[in-house]
């Protein structure tokens, strides 16, 4: 991309990098102030490019779960239910699947992370929305160290990098996959060695207490930094049945990476901030709300593209047919007797179709159905609306799944017509916050039924939160939640003789 802005965020601090043909064209320091984002405001004033925002911040939080392989609406479903549980206080959380497992129901690994404090970023990105930047999206530093590590042979890896304005930061990959990330801010009266060495044992310690590495397991460790800390480092380091150490210079990664810039010391900034540009990973915290303005700026690029297409194509072929005009004259000649020919056809084989003719009698017979079925068949506002003005009325019933038919084979209540289909919905859900109070629970959904019968509806419960009977057995609902039990009911309705006589009195 020839030109884009990136954005790094830390606690108190957001650094703003213009670049122009791979190059830094510009930066700017902005301060976490009122000055320091009204000077940000006046910055952006001028810029409509791409922009990256990158954060670095203490309240990430990663979450490493199995769930089951589901695919689609069921997946979808899945994932919003434990970004409610999690990460109910801030829109920018990110599932990230991992990889399937290979053995049992082969569950699916992923990772759920979170940036859990938008308050941190909210006054930066609303400036960027006021100012209808697009946004490509917001990433984290731990999300985008992976090609860092990707040829490591390691199998059990510490990734260490110092950024200046946040800090030191460690991240876990087991297999080459983001497992857990750890940011411990620096002091000025702390030196970047000094810092690793204290750190490290508490991180190691850390990892074996949630049991992510496993037991004897050595630890290694990759330190991304200048050559004048890795001297010091490895002074400090020595190996040990916990730990071994893997230094990579930031200089020689720099020119590896064609990074045109001169690296004074370990800030790994840089870095990430040319990972970003270049390979920004697919999946990151920014909804469709944030990146609104880019998805306006890329349609407008693809009906710009479009409309070149089609003049292009436009004029070729107005040059084609004024190339061809000279033969017109021959070839509406040749249309003109294709199409004589085409409606004597078309007269032949009218004039070969049978009588089809049909009595007075038929003819009302069929009508008087089809107005009859007309007449009957509820819309779907019809059949859904009754039923869910009652669910409204019953806030700890959740709806999970819905559906209706016509049947004909139902049996016929009191004062209902035989002569019309039975109007059949089943809808199946889960009783939510009553705890242990399965009493509660039970007249809950008496009373629901209750109101579903007093609307004309016949109904039958298919399934209750637990089985109350003396054959009924509570232990058998251990796996499912005390606070979400599930029920289905199934209700009919038919017509009543009044309605239908009524309707089929002619009109006076």
């Amino acid at each position: 991309m020839k030109h884009s802005l990136l954005l790094f965020l830390s606690a108190n601090h957001l650094h703003a990098q213009r670049m122009a043909d791979g190059l830094i064209a510009e930066q700017h320091e902005f301060p976490d102030s009122d000055q320091g984002r009204h000077e940000f405001k006046t910055f952006l004033q001028s810029t409509k490019c791409p922009t990256y925002l990158l954060t670095d911040l203490i309240e990430e939080d990663f979450r490493h779960e199995l769930v089951p392989h589901l695919v689609g609406g069921n997946r979808a479903a899945l994932i919003k239910r434990k970004f409610e549980q999690y990460y109910r206080g801030t829109p920018f959380h990110l599932a990230t699947h991992l990889q399937r497992q290979k053995t049992g129901r082969r569950d699916d690994d992923i990772l759920f992370s979170a940036l859990t404090n938008p308050s941190l970023i909210s006054p930066w990105l609303d400036i960027i929305l006021a100012k209808k930047i697009p946004l490509v999206g917001i990433y984290s530093v731990p999300q985008i160290s992976a090609p860092l590590v990707k040829k490591h042979p390691s199998k059990h890896l510490l990734l260490v990098t110092w950024e200046k304005y946040s800090g030191l930061r460690q991240t876990y990959f087991s297999d080459h996959h983001l497992q857990i990330s750890r940011l411990t801010p620096v002091h000025e009266d702390l030196t970047f060695d000094d810092a690793v060495e204290h750190e490290l044992a508490r991180t190691f310690q850390y990892l074996k207490n949630l049991s992510l590495l496993p037991a004897g397991q050595t630890l290694d460790v990759l330190i991304l930094c200048h050559n004048h800390d890795r001297s010091k480092l490895e002074v400090k380091l020595p190996e040990t049945a916990d730990m071994r150490y893997d230094f990579t210079d930031i200089v020689e990664l720099g020119k590896a990476l064609k990074l045109k810039y001169n690296f004074v010391d370990s800030d790994a900034s840089q870095i990430f901030l040319h990972h970003l540009a270049t390979r920004p990973p697919k999946n990151n915290y920014a909804n469709s709300t944030h990146t609104h303005y880019l998805d306006l700026s890329r349609l407008k690029n693809f009906l710009n593209l479009a409309s070149g297409i089609i003049l292009i194509f436009t004029a070729l072929w107005g040059a084609d047919s004024l190339i061809n005009s000279r033969g017109n004259a021959t070839v509406a000649a040749e249309l003109e007797a294709q199409a004589k020919q085409a409606l004597d056809e078309v007269q032949r084989v009218t004039s070969a179709f049978p009588n089809t003719y049909a009595p007075a009698t038929d003819m009302k017979a069929g009508v008087t159905v089809m107005r009859k079925l007309i007449t009957y068949s509820p819309t779907p506002h019809d059949v859904l609306s009754p039923i869910s003005m009652t669910l409204e009325r019953y806030p700890q019933m959740q709806l999970d799944e819905l559906s209706w038919q016509m049947n004909a084979t139902e049996p016929v209540a009191k004062n209902t017509s035989k002569d019309v289909p039975a109007l059949v919905a089943t809808f199946k859900g889960r009783m939510v916050d009553f705890g242990n109070n399965y009493r509660a629970m039970l007249d809950y959904l008496t009373y629901f039924e209750q109101d579903l019968m007093k609307q004309g509806y016949e109904v039958k419960v298919l399934a209750k939160p637990f089985d109350a009977s003396p054959s009924g057995s509570i232990t058998d609902q251990k796996a499912a939640s005390l606070n979400e039990l599930s029920f289905a009911i199934r209700v009919s309705r038919r017509p009543s003789i009044l309605n239908v006589s009524d309707n089929n009195r002619p009109p006076t």
